[in-house]
């Protein structure tokens, strides 16, 4: 959701405003530092592939609270399946048809590895800093649109030493109790990479591309591990971390669980619940509508709860558009009142209001592990508009003739008034928004950029 925040109007101010150029590495991981920090909890989309002893492909989901400590970690690997949470109350796993509260030494194993987790995806830059305290300064920095991207330039030695230091504690944890002889001493790294995608306008992690191998020795052989993994970042949009149920499963239930590939015919009930979770989730976030999203949700037995997430949508919608439009006029934000950020993000559902939308399709994706609907949108192109706004502005402000002060109202006021007058639709164009399926009438939309930067389209 963060992107729908204009990005054409951040892209302006870029111009305008960032006289210096592009930040150093170490300016930029400091406001990313500042950025992760506010973050209350994070949704992360996790694949990759290992290369070793065994091979295998991993798919799952990372959830966090930084305020609650709650953790839960959902990885998939060639097909199976476990699940882990824990907070200050509970630690559960879920393997197969296994659903237990785990104590002991297990329990110690889970904690450790969700507290691992969740230091790596709070501020990946970070954690990897405990491993090279001088990590911030190392990064090539690039610009694409929208983005930065950090390359992490550090020399040979350096690398190795991060993925050694990284796979030593990742076997302190994960070799706990185990009787295999693990020579935490012998492991050797060997090449390490780690690039970051910062979102111009927050400041925050956006995606993390990570490639490691080293050797270890395991009941005295050298075995070798290469591995690659993507992160995949969702802010502030959890109304709490997802919690197993914790209960016995007979074999014959256990087919029909969501953590299972379904039957062609359970994928194509579950497809159209799926579509009808996109078509409410729209109608709470892009229309502002509750009623519609209770009305068209695939839970049609718990209408309260539903009403509730319904509400946490659509406010999540408008403060994160108000987070982000504050943000990208970077050091002009000061000058920005409560009630102007209103009045901005109040005409936006205006023009909003006028964008149409069909759900098309919905299908199973073995690929994705996830169903994927084809929605149909009709939007307005939100860069357009906002260059109709700006690009006088930055002519009287580059000229002198406007303070800093001068420019923000005078912006407010023209964003306002130009987003309640008619915005010109632009012709259909049919997304793919991705829908992970968490149990009985439970869906949830990773991405929701998916479908909302076609309904306010930056270019």
């Amino acid at each position: 959701m963060k992107k729908i925040m204009n990005t054409g109007l951040a892209l302006s101010f870029a111009l305008l405003l960032s006289a210096c150029g592009m930040p150093s590495s170490e300016e930029l991981t400091g406001d990313v530092k500042e950025a992760q920090e506010k973050v209350k909890n994070v949704q992360v989309k996790v694949t990759g592939k290992e290369e070793g002893s065994s091979d295998y492909k991993v798919n799952g989901v990372q959830e966090f609270d930084f305020k609650s400590k709650a953790g839960y970690i959902n990885t998939r690997m060639n097909g199976e399946e476990l699940k882990m949470y824990h907070d200050g109350d509970e630690t559960l796993a879920v393997a197969g048809e296994e659903s237990t509260k785990v104590q002991g030494e297990e329990k110690k194993y889970v904690t450790a590895l969700i507290n691992n987790a969740m230091e790596l995806q709070q501020n990946p830059i970070r954690y990897y800093q405990k491993y090279d305290k001088n990590l911030p300064n190392e990064f090539d920095v690039t610009e694409k649109d929208k983005e930065y991207v950090l390359t992490f330039n550090g020399d040979k030695d350096k690398k190795q030493k991060i993925v050694a230091d990284d796979a030593k504690a990742y076997y302190k944890i994960t070799n706990q109790g185990s009787d295999t002889a693990i020579d935490l001493d012998q492991i050797k790294g060997k090449d390490f990479s780690l690039v970051v995608t910062i979102d111009k306008e927050t400041k925050q992690v956006k995606k993390v591309e990570k490639k490691q191998s080293y050797s270890v020795k395991v009941d005295g052989k050298t075995e070798n591990s290469k591995s690659k993994q993507t992160y995949t970042y969702t802010y502030n949009q959890l109304d709490n971390v997802t919690k197993p149920k914790v209960e016995a499963k007979s074999a014959a239930a256990s087919k029909d669980s969501s953590t299972e590939t379904p039957s062609k015919e359970k994928q194509a009930a579950y497809a159209k619940e799926a579509g009808q979770y996109v078509d409410a989730l729209i109608q709470a976030t892009v229309y502002q509508n509750t009623d519609q999203f209770v009305a068209k949700h695939p839970n049609q037995q718990d209408k309260k709860q539903v009403k509730e997430k319904g509400e946490f949508q659509k406010s999540s919608f408008v403060e994160f558009f108000e987070t982000n439009f504050k943000g990208a006029l970077s050091s002009l934000s000061s000058n920005i009142t409560d009630e102007q950020l209103n009045e901005v993000s109040s005409a936006f559902l205006k023009a909003l209001s006028s964008t149409k939308y069909n759900i098309k399709d919905a299908a199973y994706s073995a690929e994705d592990d996830a169903y994927v609907v084809q929605v149909e949108i009709q939007g307005f192109n939100d860069a357009s508009v906002l260059a109709e706004v700006m690009t006088p502005l930055a002519e009287k402000y580059q000229a002198g003739e406007l303070s800093n002060e001068q420019l923000v109202n005078e912006l407010i006021n023209g964003v306002a008034k130009r987003y309640r007058e008619p915005v010109e639709l632009l012709p259909a164009k049919t997304v793919p928004v991705h829908v992970i399926r968490n149990g009985e009438k439970d869906y949830e939309v990773l991405m929701q950029d998916e479908y909302l930067l076609t309904f306010a389209q930056q270019s």
